[in-house]
């Protein structure tokens, strides 16, 4: 295991991120994918022979307008190619504005998980996924970004009654 400063790890992973960036953005404005991506933590770590590198305390991730808050980050690579990409926290969090003429789309779960291969990103563990007064909630909530189809499910933890939840303002509702 190899232990890299976060400059260093910055550097090294820049071309893998970016590659995940630019493949797939999830909601993104057009300009957001030409920005750099700035990764800060209280600490850094590659692991070369799992093909990991783990960033925790405090991690903010940041490119144009979308920003990821957790307390780790786990990037994923295969023959040296982004495959995942998993935040965690007490909530990870995840914003971005999609367009300069629409509202910011805001994220929260206990686990956010993206999956390049198959561009899906999964919202686990308290999901829930906001904008513009309209929100999704759900244990589950899962976004897959070739077909633009979500899909949300629930459970019987935490006391609740286990199912999805969504809220649309009256205002969207009005012709």
């Amino acid at each position: 295991m190899t232990l890299f400063s976060p400059r260093q790890l910055i550097s090294r992973l820049t071309v893998f991120i970016v590659c995940l960036a630019l493949g797939h953005p999830v909601f993104a404005l057009p300009s957001d994918k030409e920005q750099p991506i700035t990764i800060q933590s209280d600490q850094a770590e590659r692991d070369e022979i799992k093909g990991t590198t783990t960033y925790s305390g405090r991690v903010i991730m940041e490119q144009g307008s979308m920003e990821i808050t957790a307390d780790k980050v786990v990037i994923y690579s295969e023959r040296n190619k982004v495959s995942k990409v998993v935040a965690t926290g007490k909530p990870a969090t995840y914003k971005q504005k999609p367009a300069a003429d629409e509202a910011e789309v805001k994220a929260t779960a206990q686990t956010l998980e993206y999956q390049v291969n198959n561009a899906t990103l999964f919202l686990l563990g308290k999901a829930l996924l906001k904008q513009e007064g309209t929100s999704l909630s759900g244990d589950k909530i899962e976004y897959d970004v070739k077909k633009s189809v979500v899909r949300a499910g629930g459970t019987n933890t935490d006391g609740d009654d286990g199912r999805v939840r969504m809220v649309i303002p009256a205002k969207s509702l009005k012709n």
